[in-house]
């Protein structure tokens, strides 16, 4: 027979409860909501009352959590004294929690129920495991060395020493994991199913959810809410200057966009060409909105080269943009269209749009990575973006890999960005006797060597391969410098080949010391193509 252990390893446990005095607040309902979630794949439920586990008991064998929830004064308590675990297990429960905070200290049930006593006696009397809801690291390590069997997170954000976490805490997560050899069960502010999908890829046990799944109230709360949001927030102009084509769009406060206008850079002509280009894109967009009624209040501009934060200008610009260094973008933007006009770094705008709308909505430290016809970067920490001094925070392309290797156009050699780029790809696939049409451009050929790639083209899937075996060392790099709780990669030269992400994964664990045990999580990134766009407009909104 399976361990309770190993049939809930990997599993979703959805927490059915009802607050007092809700509409759902009732066995039959509960015993209603619990079939459905069991019906379409939890492995485990997490209950409070006898009544409520005895009425779920008759119709199914899982693991069942059992709490039960006692008030006192306004007040808390969770599986407070040993009657209540013994009613608990009587009912049918597989284990039991208790609240093993610190904070249970200074208000015990009785004197004689301190979490710890009642542990022991539920393992000597009731031959039954533990869980042990917690706050803090502390307290986990305390609730460990007392003998429970499995620690949640459960109560990191509720109790006074942890009042100001608002979603879920990963790094403590991370800490448990590492130090610990109890199983740890992530639970509390699992609010959305990626969250739970990184929970796991993060070593947790299990997870716990329950306000995301079981509670229509909540759920249909955050509806109106974030629609009121959007109603509420006004719109701006979002610009994305690339090499070969300037994007722009009016972009909302919740990362939707509309009326998307695309033109050629035309860089090879030089700055008026370019500049030309910005007028005729924003022009296509402010039309556009004013004539569906609305009218942006400000401009974002995301431009490859340094930005000089201060003044709106390119401090230093890229190959790809001949002349434009110096160029004024904000004070352009200011004087053509009368509105207030805020510039940042290409690479630097799609790790905000990443931050506030796309795969880092929940982290607070991570690093981006695009790679493309370079190696484009970001670091957030914090839930802030590190621009450093002149602008150049985050070019983690510029990182020497191999000493005395190949040039970079930086002007140094064995850089990341000389093998893992747009050319370090057609250079591998011809070091493999891959064939492509040469008439095509660069970039056009490294398309070609994508879709190869995807319909299992042995060359292809080869330089691609090694190409992700250089990313690696520059992640792994990463992970050793930063620690992020994630690294994010984008670009066009990877897009719709999963495959390479896992193989950079693969081979981060594999060089990184204790690779194992502080599993790096490498993940695509979400905001998409108009993610500069996206990331240009926040920082009008959050100027």
């Amino acid at each position: 027979m399976q361990s309770i252990q190993d049939l809930l390893r990997g599993a979703l446990v959805v927490s059915c409860q009802a607050a007092p005095g809700n509409p759902l607040d009732d066995t039959e309902a509960i015993r209603r909501m619990c079939l459905a979630v069991l019906e379409n794949g939890a492995r485990g439920l997490r209950l409070n009352s006898p009544e409520h586990i005895e009425a779920l008991r008759r119709h199914t064998a899982v693991p069942i959590i059992g709490i039960q929830k006692r008030y006192r004064d306004g007040e808390l308590f969770i599986t407070p004294d040993f009657e209540s675990a013994v009613r608990l297990a009587a009912a049918g429960a597989s284990i039991i929690a208790l609240d093993c905070t610190r904070s249970t200290k200074d208000r015990v049930w009785s004197p004689d129920t301190s979490w710890k006593t009642l542990i022991e006696r539920i393992h000597r009397e009731l031959k039954l495991p533990v869980m042990a809801d917690i706050a803090t690291l502390d307290e986990a390590r305390a609730a460990a060395a007392a003998g429970a069997d499995f620690i949640g997170t459960t109560l990191n954000g509720y109790t006074e020493e942890t009042r100001d976490v608002h979603s879920f805490d990963w790094n403590l997560l991370s800490s448990l994991i590492q130090e610990l050899s109890v199983p740890i069960i992530a639970e509390g502010h699992i609010s959305d199913p990626d969250l739970a999908r990184r929970a796991i890829s993060a070593g947790a046990w299990c997870v716990v959810a329950g306000s995301a799944i079981t509670r229509p109230g909540v759920i249909t709360a955050k509806f109106v809410q974030a629609m009121t949001k959007v109603e509420r927030k006004s719109a701006v102009i979002g610009v994305d200057i690339g090499g070969t084509a300037i994007k722009a769009a009016l972009v909302h406060g919740d990362g939707s966009i509309e009326f998307p206008a695309k033109v050629p850079t035309d860089a090879s002509k030089g700055r008026a060409a370019i500049a030309a280009g910005l007028i005729k894109a924003i022009s296509a967009v402010l039309d556009s909105a004013c004539s569906s009624g609305k009218t942006p209040e400000a401009i974002g501009i995301a431009s490859a080269g340094a930005i000089d934060s201060e003044t709106g200008s390119v401090f230093a610009a890229t190959d790809n943009l001949p002349g434009w260094t110096g160029f004024n973008l904000s004070a352009f933007g200011e004087e053509n269209f009368k509105l207030p006009t805020f510039v940042a770094n290409d690479a630097h705008a799609a790790v905000l749009a990443e931050m506030h709308f796309g795969a880092a909505r929940t982290l607070s430290d991570f690093v981006a990575i695009t790679v493309g016809t370079g190696i484009g970067g970001g670091i957030v920490v914090g839930r802030k973006l590190l621009a450093g001094q002149h602008g150049f925070a985050g070019t983690v392309g510029h990182q020497v890999i191999r000493a005395g290797g190949e040039p970079c156009n930086c002007g140094r050699k064995g850089c990341l960005e000389a093998y893992v780029s747009t050319c370090a790809l057609l250079r591998e696939f011809e070091r493999l006797n891959g064939t492509l049409d040469t008439s095509l451009d660069s970039a056009a050929r490294a398309l070609e060597i994508n879709r190869l790639a995807r319909a299992g083209d042995g060359a292809a899937r080869s330089a691609y391969a090694t190409l992700a075996g250089f990313l690696a060392e520059g992640v792994a790099n990463i992970f050793n410098i930063l620690d992020p709780q994630a690294v994010l990669i984008s670009g066009g030269l990877i897009s719709g080949y999963p495959e390479f992400i896992r193989q950079v994964e693969i081979r981060t664990r594999e060089l990184l010391h204790f690779g194992e045990k502080r599993a790096p999580l490498i993940i695509a990134a979400e905001a998409g193509q108009f993610a500069g766009v996206q990331g240009a407009g926040t920082l009008a909104f959050r100027a």
